[in-house]
């Protein structure tokens, strides 16, 4: 008999949870504001930015010549559709302004993903997007930098003013997602997408930690190719209603860590103890593919004990989501030796295997997704059709008495044990 029932978020739908009285559930999740006022916060903080010399944002772009700003893509839930429409008065006084979308490696988006990046500012601002293209040689310029030799888009390096628009929230090798990383890897080409990626087999590259991470090493010093005075940021936080509760303008590096800062009190979840059963709920717009999926496990892994169960619920509706994902599980079809991988030169999408092989060395990874058994297997999970199944074989594993934990919107809530120390 059912002893207790709990709702996560499937898709659009909702799926309940049913567990014996022999389990001890818990849920945790990204936690709500009392009251964001997201106009006040905005306007703040784009007529007061942060850093010396930094002006109002309307003053800062005043003699700007090619304005360029910058916004992600639909991976992430940044609310650009409220954000742009403050910008664009200042804006609106240059012609020659645009504004690209930072794609990294990720596929161009579709159309209905335009409209959701930038809402009812579409029709007016179409003509001056551009969506940037890691893969095209000829749209990337190649310099020295910091970190060595990097691309950059072309029309990044000929714009005299930036302004980039990102959120900040966990991100489960980089540390935290904005920053600089809208500029690298967003705005890179592939062989400096790959670099910036190639720290992610180190165990160092983890959810909220910056300094001696070595992908946020990367990023920080490449990126440094570009003047920071010729910056503007705006770096927003949002709480689980993706309203604004935080926003920071100015510069770049000034604002970050105030940002990553406010994101703890949003998108930790401390918990006292390891559980048996961790049930990742990947919501939107993470849940498109098995490549975005995995950022669900991976911010739940501190809180699933040695030969526990994590078991991670996500529609990927599109599939795998990745070629060169699908490759490499062609390339490297025995799972055995994907540990090994972290020794060989780093290929983009490598690490994924690697850290998914550390991960089922810890405890058995079961999937629900709406993908073929087969497909899901293949990338290292166990693929189970409906949640409750999941579970039921997690507690015929693990035993009774047991303890879960529920962790909503999982690839944004990081789970972190009470004491445990992070940077």
């Amino acid at each position: 008999m059912a002893h207790s029932q709990h709702s996560i978020r499937y898709g659009n739908r909702s799926i309940v949870l049913k567990w014996p009285s022999s389990v001890d559930v818990t849920l945790v999740g990204r936690r709500p504001s009392v009251a964001a006022d997201e106009d006040a916060a905005l306007l703040y903080t784009m007529g007061s930015p942060l850093g010396a010399g930094m002006n109002s944002f309307e003053t800062f772009i005043m003699d700007a010549r090619r304005p360029l700003v910058v916004v992600n893509d639909a991976t992430r839930s940044t609310p650009t559709a409220r954000i742009l429409p403050k910008l664009l008065p200042a804006l609106s006084r240059n012609p020659d302004w645009r504004v690209m979308v930072a794609t990294g490696l990720h596929r161009a988006p579709s159309e209905g993903e335009l409209q959701v990046i930038f809402g009812e500012s579409l029709p007016d601002i179409r003509d001056r997007i551009l969506i940037h293209d890691g893969r095209d040689s000829s749209a990337n310029r190649t310099l020295e930098s910091l970190a060595g030799a990097i691309s950059l888009n072309r029309d990044v390096l000929a714009s005299d003013l930036l302004i980039p628009i990102t959120s900040v929230e966990p991100h489960f090798f980089a540390g935290f997602t904005g920053g600089r990383k809208s500029i690298i890897p967003g705005l890179a080409g592939k062989e400096t997408v790959e670099r910036s990626h190639a720290g992610a087999v180190s165990e160092e590259a983890c959810a909220l930690k910056t300094d001696g991470n070595p992908v946020r090493e990367f990023i920080d010093l490449g990126s440094q190719v570009i003047n920071s005075e010729r910056v503007f940021s705006i770096q927003v936080v949002l709480d689980a209603a993706d309203q604004i509760v935080a926003a920071y303008a100015g510069h770049v590096d000034l604002c970050f860590p105030r940002a990553c800062h406010a994101a703890l009190k949003y998108y930790e979840a401390p918990v006292d103890q390891l559980f048996d059963i961790v049930v990742a709920a990947v919501h939107p717009p993470l849940d498109l593919n098995l490549y975005q999926m995995q950022k669900g496990w991976e911010l739940c892994r501190p809180a699933v004990r040695e030969g526990g169960v994590m078991i991670v619920t996500s529609p990927c509706n599109e599939g795998v989501g990745s070629p060169f994902y699908q490759r490499l599980s062609e390339e490297f079809p025995n799972q055995a030796d994907w540990l090994g991988l972290a020794d060989r030169p780093y290929t983009m999408g490598l690490h994924k295997l690697v850290r998914t092989a550390r991960m089922t060395q810890r405890c058995r990874l079961m999937a629900v997704t709406n993908m073929s058994p087969y497909d899901v297997q293949r990338f290292g999970y166990e693929p189970h059709g409906h949640v409750n199944a999941a579970i039921a074989a997690a507690i015929d594993y693990v035993g009774t008495p047991a303890r879960a934990l529920i962790v909503n919107d999982a690839a944004l809530t990081t789970v972190t044990i009470r004491n445990d120390k992070h940077s």
